[in-house]
């Protein structure tokens, strides 16, 4: 996780914190241990092994809650955990033989994601990811743009599952807006009582405003002082012979699709769109 509640009750993020103070999970409200590798500074849980099992409980839990909902559709076949030997996998369940649903609550990188969803498309089987414990929060973040998904109805959208509430959240109609490519959508929440309401949800699609840039989003742009945006910035002056402020003033941001790695504002000066690890979305 990459922020924490300090003694104060105040989110910390990982990359601001000290290893001296104390820190504690923002959902189950346990110690933390703030971890600073070479490559990333993150909090984990101190008691893994406790925290492992808890997750598991949450997983079957949820997995259970599927089970039930789905049989209610009267699907000609329903399996939990059946070993597709072709592919070395096994789907949480697996409907008509065609369909995979999976339930992640645990981490999972884009690469592991992708080798899962492409073994599943080389037999012909659909699947759909619901996320839940560890991808369970009350805003989408950077970490659940890999599970996004598309179909003409919700537009972009994501599933979690909230096991121990037994409340089932659609984000649908995901965008990305402005300069740095910020998160907008329209959130519906299922109770139990009411999943089967989900399969037969046709919203209203709110249309995004534009945004344009004026002096406030020109002032975060001139603070972007890391190392890449430095260099960009740099080679874009001695390309053009002005800054990107400059060349940005009062330009318009429409909302886009959620789909970019690099920020809206580096592309709109010229740079190569960079696509996100979305296995989820075809090509």
């Amino acid at each position: 996780m990459y922020a924490a509640l300090n003694e104060m009750g105040l989110l910390v993020d990982a990359l601001q914190a000290k290893k001296e103070n104390n820190y504690y999970c923002c959902h189950c409200k346990q110690r933390v241990k703030l971890i600073v590798t070479e490559s990333r500074i993150y909090f984990r849980h101190r008691n893994k092994c406790n925290n492992e099992i808890n997750e598991r409980l949450i997983h079957q839990k949820g997995k259970k809650m599927l089970m039930n909902e789905l049989s209610k559709l009267n699907p000609r076949s329903l399996a939990s955990e059946v070993y597709l030997s072709k592919i070395k996998q096994r789907p949480d369940i697996l409907v008509n033989g065609n369909f995979a649903v999976e339930y992640q609550c645990a981490q999972i990188n884009a690469d592991i994601l992708t080798k899962r969803v492409n073994g599943y498309r080389s037999v012909g089987i659909k699947n759909i990811w619901i996320l839940g414990g560890h991808y369970l929060k009350n805003k989408l973040g950077r970490e659940h743009l890999k599970f996004i998904s598309y179909n003409k109805t919700w537009q972009f959208y994501l599933l979690t599952l909230d096991s121990q509430q037994g409340i089932m959240t659609l984000f649908y109609n995901i965008e990305f807006i402005g300069p740095f490519n910020k998160m907008i959508y329209q959130k519906r929440i299922f109770s139990r009582t009411k999943f089967y309401k989900l399969f037969i949800f046709r919203p209203k699609l709110i249309q995004k405003l534009r945004i344009y840039t004026d002096k406030r989003w020109l002032k975060k742009i001139r603070k972007k002082n890391d190392l890449v945006s430095q260099r960009f910035k740099l080679n874009f002056y001695t390309v053009h012979k002005m800054t990107v402020e400059e060349y940005l003033k009062e330009d318009k941001f429409d909302a886009e699709f959620p789909i970019f790695a690099n920020p809206a504002w580096q592309r709109r000066c010229g740079q190569m769109p960079k696509r996100l690890k979305q296995p989820l979305l075809k090509k």
